[in-house]
């Protein structure tokens, strides 16, 4: 009998088949599957998120400071608490580091990790160092809630799909990483991702976004779990995606990286039709793109000029099926 690795299972495939498998605790008032679980405490509801960033997975070395590691490995859990409309309150952080990692070098990752948590209202309360082959940096944050929390289930046929910011930056920056570049306006967004922490507050507590899901695997890639959740498909207009300058004068209009590629941590959220002119008075921080609908038909398709419609499966970054 041949024994299967996570490799031929995959990431998601694997969650799809653990997940229901875990009880859920009394406390528990949003389970696993989100962008972060929510549970109670007293009268209070918390978001609860956990993040990882490993040298030789999501960075090499030289890529970025120690300083920007630690910033990074806060700003990646803020944007999943970016996406249930919460605000950061308090971190633990787990540090594998090599035996001979300077000493000097860790206290700057560390102070990128207040510097970061300290920016988005938050502080970091305790954690653990312990050796490792790589560098690992693991930080699990605690969020204040919402009243109204907001899942990937909320979709529904008809609704308008909408993304903040622009897309496929960050994919750019890690292809001119990977080219030997080191600066660009590219590269600043694979470093420092900027967590949409006030839009989400705001999509949220207003009523406006029925779902969300930040970007971190590539745009079709999290439209299809919102998509899945939701019971629903949707039709993206290719032409529609919003891409930055630095993104065409590397790519022109090429959409690839900006559907597929990751890490943009932007918000994609579906609005109902009936709350579209209240999204054009809201006061989010930054730009907001309808690039789509929700459908019934169950499937992802995207829509270019002069070409025929193409359904997708998936499309995004898999840990251990990428570009799956």
């Amino acid at each position: 009998m041949t024994v299967r690795s996570i490799g031929d299972v995959g990431e998601f495939a694997f969650l799809s088949r653990l997940l229901p498998q875990l009880r859920r605790g009394r406390d528990t008032v949003v389970g696993p599957g989100q962008d972060c679980a929510v549970i109670r405490c007293g009268r209070d509801k918390f978001l609860l998120t956990i993040d990882a960033l490993v040298e030789g997975t999501h960075f090499e070395a030289g890529w970025l400071t120690p300083y920007q590691i630690g910033r990074k490995g806060f700003l990646v859990n803020a944007s999943d608490a970016a996406a249930m409309g919460g605000a950061p309150r308090c971190c633990v952080v787990s540090l594998c580091v090599p035996r001979s990692y300077p000493v000097r070098d860790l206290f700057r990752l560390q102070a990128g990790i207040a510097a970061a948590a300290a920016e988005c209202g938050a502080s970091i309360v305790g954690g653990n160092l312990a050796r490792a082959d790589t560098l690992n940096v693991s930080i699990a944050l605690l969020a204040a809630a919402p009243r109204r929390i907001i899942t990937r289930q909320g979709a529904r046929p008809g609704d308008r799909i909408y993304v903040t910011g622009t897309l496929g930056d960050a994919a750019v920056g890690l292809q001119r990483l990977r080219e030997g570049k080191r600066s660009g306006p590219a590269i600043r967004r694979f470093r420092e991702p900027t967590p949409r922490l006030h839009a989400g507050q705001v999509l949220t507590a207003s009523h406006l976004a029925s779902s969300m899901i930040d970007v971190s695997d590539g745009l079709v890639q999290d439209l299809g779990h919102l998509c899945e959740q939701s019971r629903v498909g949707a039709v993206v207009h290719t032409d529609r995606v919003p891409l930055s300058p630095a993104y065409r004068a590397q790519l022109r209009d090429a959409p690839a990286l900006a559907l597929h590629g990751g890490e943009d941590y932007e918000l994609l959220c579906t609005i109902p039709e009936r709350h579209v002119s209240r999204l054009k008075r809201a006061h989010l921080g930054c730009p907001i793109t309808c690039i789509g609908e929700i459908t019934a038909t169950r499937r992802v398709r995207l829509l270019t000029r002069g070409q025929p419609p193409r359904s997708l499966r998936s499309g995004g970054y898999d840990h251990f099926r990428q570009w799956s």
